[in-house]
C-alpha cells in the first residue's frame, strides 16, 4: 500500500503526505518560535533565558552559541516583534500548504512549488556565502521537494 485512505477512497502517496506533515511540522516549530519571541518582550523572562543558557556547559564552551544566545536575548523590542509576526506569517503559509497537500488539493502543489521555488536561490546565496551541511541540507530538501510536485502536476496534466 503505498499511502492512507482518504474519506472517499483516494489513496494518498506516502511521499505527498510526507510533504505535507513536514510543512505541518515546520509550522509547529514557527509558532513556539514567534511565541518564544513574543515571550522575551518581557526583559525579566529575557534575563532568566540569558542566564539559564549560559549556565548550560556546551553554551559557555561553544561560541556560536554563546553569540546566538546574546543576539536573541538582547534583541531589541522592534525585532521580537517583527521576528514573532514573520513566525507567524510563515507558519500560517507552511500550515495552509500542509493541510491542502494532506487533503490532496492541487492549488496545495502549486502553493508549495511556488512558495519553495521563491526560496531556492536565498538558500544558495547562502550556501556560497557560507557553506554548512544544514544549508546544503535544506536546500537539497526543498529542490527534491518542488521536482517531486513538478513531476506530479506534469504527470496529472497528460
Amino acid at each position: 500500500m503505498r499511502g492512507g485512505r482518504e474519506a472517499g477512497g483516494a489513496r494518498r502517496p506516502r511521499t505527498l503526505a510526507l510533504i505535507a506533515v513536514f510543512r505541518l511540522a515546520k509550522a509547529l516549530v514557527l509558532v513556539a518560535v514567534a511565541l518564544g519571541a513574543l515571550h522575551l518582550l518581557d526583559r525579566d523572562v529575557a534575563a532568566r533565558v540569558h542566564t539559564a543558557l549560559d549556565a548550560l556547559p556546551f553554551v559557555a564552551r561553544h561560541p556560536a552559541v554563546e553569540e546566538a544566545t546574546a543576539k536573541v536575548t538582547g534583541a531589541s523590542r522592534r525585532h521580537l516583534e517583527i521576528a514573532a509576526w514573520v513566525g507567524l506569517g510563515y507558519a500560517a503559509l507552511f500550515a495552509t500548504e500542509g493541510v491542502g497537500l494532506w487533503l490532496q488539493r492541487v492549488w496545495a502543489e502549486y502553493l508549495t512549488i511556488v512558495a519553495t521555488s521563491s526560496f531556492i536561490p536565498f538558500e544558495v546565496y547562502e550556501i556560497t556565502r557560507r557553506f554548512t551541511l544544514v544549508r546544503l541540507g535544506a536546500l537539497v530538501v526543498n529542490v527534491a521537494i518542488v521536482g517531486y510536485l513538478v513531476v506530479r502536476r506534469v504527470r496529472a496534466g497528460r
